[in-house]
């Protein structure tokens, strides 16, 4: 996206019309460039996903402005296609990585972490005895009984 960018403001030179166009395009930008920087931070630190989604739907949805506003004043600003095709790839890969970091943010949402499973749930189905009793004495019968005391003896 720099590349564009760069591209971009040097075609977008002050004169006449175009002075009004890289101001539209420097308020774009600009903004762009101040949730980039955010979102970027956050990665430095090692935000969960939970973090990171939110910036990444700011991002895109500015970087989608961007490219909007490039094609829509393509002739009035002349930017030239290369720099409006790299702004548009430049989005749906942003977007396709946003898309992933949210989903792996609602998947760690929804994980509770690691409990033990709840009983009567699969092992009751199949009427198989986990070894785990809630509230029962520990070290009373269960699988791992045979671990305990001579084998032969009993």
């Amino acid at each position: 996206m720099a590349l564009t960018l760069l591209t971009v403001g040097a075609v977008l030179a002050p004169g006449g019309a175009r002075a009004d166009c890289m101001t539209d395009f420097s308020a774009i930008r600009e903004d762009m460039q101040t949730k980039g920087k955010a979102l970027e931070a956050a990665g430095k630190r090692k935000a969960p996903p939970q973090e990171l989604c939110p910036l990444f739907r700011a991002y895109t949805a500015s970087e989608a402005k961007l490219a909007k506003y490039l094609s829509d004043n393509k002739e009035w600003c002349q930017i030239p296609d290369q720099a409006i095709q790299q702004s548009q790839e430049s989005n749906k890969k942003s977007a396709a990585l946003r898309d992933k970091v949210c989903a792996a943010a609602a998947n760690g949402a929804a994980a509770g972490g690691g409990k033990p499973p709840p009983q009567g749930s699969m092992s009751s189905a199949l009427g198989v005895n986990t070894g785990y009793a809630a509230g029962g004495t520990p070290g009373t019968g269960g699988v791992f009984d045979t671990l305990r005391g001579n084998v032969l003896g009993n």
